[in-house]
């Protein structure tokens, strides 16, 4: 202008200018090709404004054309439209191909005004004139309608099975959903065939999130999976030239239905079933904390009653052993024997305390075993004769069967007719009468016992088996008694599967029948009871002066004592034995298994005496300990204890214990079951020295088997090695993993022979043998048993047999 020129900056980078228009306010409207219209003020000097698709209702950032009209406003040529800018307000209006535009494409640059009367445009199919008042069609906007409802990618229509929809999906205010169609869509549309492209839909889910959607053309709107919940869905219609011009705004609600297992019942019941966990947890650890208190309160009854019975045996051992010996005057026997008397009433009432403690726990498992009836119950009525005899009380027993087997726990039947044969003793007055009859039948067998005594009141029958409950006439008669008796029969006779009927008359009698079935699961499944060792009954229960032991005795007392082990925790009992057995035998004393178990090894005694309770270590682990060494297998082991119940004494046997006694023992008691043991140990001893006879197979009434599966072991060895004169002790041991000193003790416990004598007395053994079966010389033989000197082979044969190998030979063949 004028000759001079200016350069301008643009604000963007890169573009294109392809038209320009200055218009009479001094501002510069400048079309480019990619950054929109640009507005420059030339006074100023600076673009004021920019137009582009983001921030106006332009649909192409590339302006070609820029044609003023008279009215003030500009028509812009673009790629694909033409827009109409009003420069007053900044708005555009567009018209496109949808609106009936002829051509879509306008060339940069090229376009005039002809005559004032058109606008002519260049495009790539030619001229395109527009009268210069026309009138660029304003877009309009018809309703929102929502159409294709699907589930699971289903169409869902009204009147479907399981279809929520009452109504179409367009007229649905509401639309409730069960939990498995949680996954679903729908479809917005606005019939618009003016300028569809122009309406786009944006739509949020308040309750799930609350940001709009950016705005599309599609108006399908799909959810997966919705948790359940209400919700509100949104929808709006937007201009696609005015993205911020809302046309209509659409709600509809949504509920998705919580499954059956999340509903308000169930979780009313979920909170239930917490609660009633809570209330079962709590009551199950208060029943935990009262079984655990229960069993601590039997665990010391059970140490008092040790505890008790140890005194117990202090003082009835010596008074036996005073009353025996005559140790007092005629006229102080009796205080003596009263106090005897004494001892063993106070013994049955630790008894007592020990059973009325233990009822709960007494009755948790059987031990079954099979019993003839008629002997045992003929074996329990004897027991109480005595005691009837002296009150006046006749005690018969009659039996509807000459012989029948049945199975029961004796511990627990002794309970349970020794409890009603008491109380029937205990409520007969003298000259009365107690009948126990036996009866049985096809599936049941069952005791009466029937006495004359005091009865029970009508009114308190229903009592009768609970704890501690005594019938009114029994108190004011001042019968002693604790009230445990018949609750503790009912508690073991339903543990056998059986029932217990009583029936009574105040002042005449009571019959209390007790019935139990022949054959029962609960019996099936009981616990059997081991079967008595046959070392348990014949020879080991035989006197010391009986059969073949009278030839052993002898050997035990004379000579070298042999050596007794006592183990007990208790000061006084523990000096009292070693007192009581220093006199016969060479006694070491320990206070504990565990210390017992280390001066077994080195002390190597004949037989151990020892205590079951005891602190660190008790009896039964320190016999199975003993048992199971190698070293000590052979070693017996006598039990002492308080604990006299079956159970206990074949826990305490199958343990490997050769003794069970019960305190209060008798002393007289004591001594012979010593002796028989070492007894039949000192049998035992020559059985394993018998080499003639080997010990190859073990006996099948044997329980210790380790001891003769070890004396086989050694004598393999030594017979395959019976014609190497290198063979030794050393060898030995190694074979059979063992230090040199336990091997000795071990085998000179076993046999009686030092090892090297015990393989001297095989070779020996086997050249006699040689010398009845083979027509060998003697320095044959002499090697083939392992001898490598001929004249000391000699030597040591007439030593063993009394005659030299050749006279040995004549004498067997003469």
């Amino acid at each position: 202008h004028g000759g001079t020129c200016r350069h301008i900056a643009f604000p963007v980078a890169a573009v294109h200018v392809y038209a320009l228009y200055q218009a009479p306010d001094g501002l510069l409207y400048i079309g480019t090709g990619g950054a929109g219209l640009l507005v420059y003020d030339s006074v100023e000097d600076r673009f004021v404004r920019q137009y582009q698709t983001e921030n106006c209702a332009l649909i192409s950032n590339n302006i070609h054309t820029i044609v003023p009209r008279a009215d003030g406003t500009l028509l812009l040529g673009t790629e694909n439209s033409v827009a109409l800018f009003r420069r007053e307000s900044g708005t555009f209006r567009n018209w496109t191909a949808e609106q009936g535009l002829a051509s879509v494409c306008l060339n940069a640059g090229v376009s005039t005004f002809r005559h004032g009367e058109s606008f002519v445009f260049g495009s790539n199919t030619g001229a395109v004139m527009f009268p210069s008042d026309m009138r660029i069609p304003a877009p309009h906007f018809s309703r929102m309608l929502l159409r294709d409802f699907m589930i699971s990618y289903r169409p869902v229509y009204p009147g479907d099975k399981g279809s929520p929809l009452r109504e179409d999906i367009d007229n649905t205010v509401r639309l409730e959903l069960a939990y498995d169609q949680n996954t679903f869509s729908l479809e917005a549309v606005s019939i618009n065939y003016d300028y569809p492209s122009n309406i786009l839909y944006s739509w949020k889910l308040e309750g799930l999130y609350e940001g709009w959607s950016h705005p599309v053309q599609s108006g399908r709107i799909q959810f997966t999976s919705l948790p359940p919940g209400n919700y509100t869905l949104r929808i709006r219609a937007v201009s696609n030239e005015e993205k911020y011009k809302v046309y209509e705004e659409r709600s509809l609600g949504l509920s998705v239905a919580r499954p059956l297992w999340a509903g308000t019942w169930a979780i009313a019941g979920y909170a239930s079933l917490c609660v009633l966990a809570g209330v079962v947890s709590f009551r199950v650890a208060m029943l935990r904390r009262q079984k655990r208190i229960s069993d601590e309160k039997t665990c010391f009854f059970i140490h008092t009653a040790h505890d008790v019975r140890t005194p117990l045996t202090l003082i009835k051992a010596p008074l036996e052993e005073v009353v025996e010996k005559d140790m007092v005057k005629a006229e102080g026997m009796d205080n003596v024997r009263m106090a005897l008397k004494s001892v063993d009433g106070l013994l049955g009432l630790v008894t007592s305390l020990i059973d009325f403690e233990s009822t709960d726990n007494y009755t948790l498992r059987l031990h079954v075993s099979e019993y003839e009836l008629n002997s045992y119950l003929e074996t329990t009525c004897e027991a109480f004769r005595t005691y009837a005899s002296i009150r006046d009380i006749d005690i018969t027993r009659e039996s509807g069967f000459p012989y029948l087997n049945v199975r029961f726990d004796k511990d627990k039947m002794d309970s349970i007719l020794k409890n009603i044969l008491s109380n029937a003793l205990k409520y007969t007055p003298r000259g009365g009468s107690i009948q126990v009859r036996a009866f049985a039948d096809r599936h049941v067998w069952g005791v009466e016992v029937e006495d004359t005594g005091i009865g029970i009141p009508p009114e308190e029958r229903k009592k009768l088996f609970r704890n501690h409950f005594r019938g009114s006439n029994a108190v004011n008669l001042q019968v002693a008694g604790n009230g445990v008796g018949l609750m503790m029969v009912h508690r073991l006779v339903r543990l056998h599967g059986g029932r217990v009927r009583v029936t009574s008359t105040e002042g005449k009698g009571t019959m209390v029948c007790v019935i139990f079935p022949l054959r029962s699961r609960r019996l099936d499944k009981a616990c059997p009871v081991a079967s008595p060792r046959k070392q348990d009954t014949g020879e080991t229960r035989m006197g010391p002066d009986c059969g073949p032991l009278r030839e052993i005795l002898p050997t035990m007392t004379g000579g070298d004592r042999q050596r007794i082990l006592i183990v007990e925790d208790n000061d006084d009992l523990r000096t009292y034995l070693e007192g009581l057995l220093k006199e016969e035998y060479l006694v070491q004393t320990c206070s504990n298994g565990r210390d017992a178990l280390l001066v077994a090894r080195e002390y190597n005694p004949d037989l151990i005496l020892s205590d079951v309770m005891m602190p660190e270590m008790g009896g039964d682990e320190l016999c199975a300990s003993v048992k199971s060494d190698i070293e000590t297998s052979h070693i017996p082991v006598m039990l002492l204890t308080a604990l006299g119940d079956e159970k206990d004494m074949l826990e305490g046997l199958e343990n490997g214990a050769d003794a069970y006694i019960t305190k209060p023992f008798s002393i007289n008691v004591l001594r012979a079951n010593i002796r028989n043991i070492l007894a039949n140990r000192a049998l035992l001893k020559r059985a394993y020295a018998g080499l003639e006879d080997g010990v190859g197979q073990v006996p099948p009434d044997c329980h210790n088997t380790r001891d003769w599966k070890f004396m086989a072991s050694v004598r393999e060895c030594v017979m395959k090695n019976i014609d190497n004169p290198g063979f030794c002790v050393d060898m030995l041991c190694g074979m059979q993993n063992m230090s040199r000193t336990g091997f000795f003790n071990k085998l000179k416990a076993l046999t009686g022979h030092a090892p090297a004598d015990y393989i001297r007395s095989m070779r020996l053994q086997y050249a006699a043998q040689l010398l009845r079966e083979k027509d060998c010389s003697i320095t044959e033989i002499s090697d083939d048993s392992g001898f490598s000197d001929v004249r000391y082979f000699r030597e040591v044969f007439r030593k063993y047999y009394g005659m030299s190998p050749s006279e040995y030979r004549n004498s067997m063949r003469g």
